[in-house]
C-alpha cells in the first residue's frame, strides 16, 4: 500500500510536461551559471608575467605553483615583453628568475633572489608578492633545513658523498612536506561556508555549482512537498482515516513518493558535478548528500503541516530557501558581515552539509539522518492526531 500511493504521488508530481523538465532544467542552469562565473573569475584574475632565467627545478616548481593559485594568470616571458607588458599595465606584476636562482638556495643565500617590477597604480602587488614569496620562501626553508642536517649529522657518522646527497634529499622532503596541507607561509583566503577563518585554495577554482546545488535541492523538497496543504484543501486529507492502511500509511506513502523524486534530482546533480569536476564523490561525500536530502524532505513535511493555503506556502519556501542559502555563507562567508549572522549562520542546514563535504566526516550526516527520524515521526503522529 505505502508503495502505491509513493508511485501514485510521483505521477501527480509528473503529470505535465514542465514538471519533467524540473528534473533537468535545474542542472543546466547550475552549469550555466557556474560557467559564467568561471568564465568571470578568469578575468578578473590578477595578470602577472615572470622571467625565468634559470631554467631549473626549483624555478619552474615556483613558476608552476604560483600559476596553480587561483588569484593570478601566470604567462611566462622574456625581458622585453615582460617589460613591455609592465610599462603598457597589461600586467600587474613581474619576476625576474635569474641565473642561479636554484644554487643559491640551495646554498641559503637569499639576498636578492627575484627582482620585481609593478605596473603602475596597480594595487594588487601585495597580495601578488606574497603568493610568490612563499613559495620562494617554502624552497629555501627546505634547503635551509636540509643543510643543517647535513652539518650536524654527516660530519658526525662521516658520510660519503653518496650517503650525503641521500640524507640532504630526505631532510629536504621532510621538511617539505611541513607545508602541506597548510603552508607555513601564506595568505588568508575565505572559500566555503565553513567556521574557520581560513582555507587553502590550491588547485581550487571559483566555483557556484555545489552551492547551487544545495539551493536547488532545498528549493524544489519543499515544493514537492506542498502536497499535505493540497490534499487538506480538496477533502483528501478528511477521507483518511477511513482507507486501507490509515493515515501513517498515506502520509508515509506520499512523504517517499517525494523522496524518490528529491533522490533523481540528486543523482542528476550530483552526476553532472562529477563529470564537469564541480563535485568529487566519494562514500562520505554521497552519505553527507543523502542525509542533507532526507532532512529537507522531513523538515518541508513537518512546516507544511502548520500551513494552511498554497499562497502561503509559497512565501514560506522563498523566505527559507532564500534566508537559510544567504545565512549559511554557502556564496559568501558570513562572518564578514557580523558575529550574530555568524551563529545564526550555524543553524542553517547548508552550513552543516558544507562542513561535511569539506571535512569528509560521517557524524554530520549520522545527525541529519537521526533528526530527519524525530521530524518524519512528529509530523505523522501530529498530522495524524488532526486528520
Amino acid at each position: 500500500m505505502v508503495w502505491t500511493i509513493a508511485f501514485t504521488r510521483i505521477k501527480l508530481l509528473l503529470q505535465s510536461p514542465w514538471s519533467w523538465a524540473g528534473l533537468v532544467i535545474p542542472v543546466l542552469l547550475l552549469g550555466f551559471l557556474d560557467l559564467s562565473v568561471e568564465k568571470t573569475a578568469n578575468a578578473t584574475k590578477i595578470p602577472v608575467v615572470i622571467v625565468d632565467e634559470d631554467a631549473s627545478d626549483y624555478s619552474e616548481t615556483v613558476i608552476e605553483r604560483v600559476s596553480d593559485n587561483p588569484a593570478v594568470s601566470v604567462s611566462i616571458v622574456d625581458q622585453e615583453q615582460a617589460r613591455n607588458e609592465i610599462e603598457t599595465q597589461k600586467a600587474a606584476i613581474g619576476f625576474l628568475i635569474p641565473e642561479g636562482f636554484m644554487e643559491r638556495i640551495q646554498e641559503n643565500d637569499e639576498d636578492e633572489l627575484v627582482t620585481m617590477c609593478l605596473s603602475n597604480g596597480t594595487l594588487s602587488h601585495g597580495l601578488v608578492r606574497e603568493i610568490f614569496a612563499s613559495e620562494v620562501k617554502r624552497l629555501s626553508s627546505n634547503s635551509y633545513g636540509a643543510n643543517t642536517v647535513l652539518k650536524t649529522y654527516g660530519k658526525r657518522e662521516k658520510l660519503d658523498a653518496k650517503e650525503q646527497a641521500s640524507v640532504w634529499k630526505e631532510a629536504w622532503a621532510y621538511s617539505d612536506k611541513h607545508w602541506d596541507p597548510v603552508p607555513l607561509m601564506t595568505v588568508d583566503y575565505k572559500v566555503g561556508a565553513t567556521k574557520e577563518k581560513a582555507q587553502s585554495v590550491e588547485n581550487q577554482a571559483v566555483s557556484i555549482y555545489v552551492p547551487g546545488m544545495l539551493v536547488m535541492l532545498m528549493l524544489f523538497s519543499f515544493l514537492w512537498n506542498s502536497w499535505p496543504i493540497k490534499d487538506r484543501d480538496s477533502g483528501m486529507r478528511s477521507r483518511v482515516p477511513y482507507s486501507v492502511g490509515g493515515f501513517s500509511v498515506y502520509w508515509g506513502g506520499n512523504a517517499l513518493g517525494v523522496l524518490f523524486l528529491q533522490l533523481e534530482l540528486l543523482l542528476l546533480m550530483a552526476g553532472f558535478g562529477w563529470w564537469k569536476g564541480e563535485l568529487v564523490l566519494n562514500a562520505s561525500t554521497i552519505g553527507a548528500l543523502l542525509g542533507y536530502v532526507l532532512f529537507l524532505n522531513a523538515l518541508s513535511l513537518l512546516i507544511a503541516y502548520f500551513v494552511h493555503s498554497n499562497r502561503t506556502w509559497q512565501a514560506v519556501t522563498l523566505f527559507i530557501v532564500l534566508a537559510t542559502s544567504l545565512l549559511s555563507g554557502t556564496f559568501f562567508p558570513s562572518d564578514e558581515l557580523s558575529r550574530i549572522l555568524e551563529k545564526a549562520a550555524q543553524w542553517t542546514p547548508q552550513y552543516w552539509i558544507i562542513s561535511a563535504l569539506n571535512q569528509e566526516t560521517v557524524m554530520i550526516p549520522l545527525v541529519f539522518v537521526g533528526i530527519s527520524i524525530l521530524l518524519y515521526g512528529l509530523s505523522t503522529m501530529k498530522a495524524g492526531d488532526n486528520a
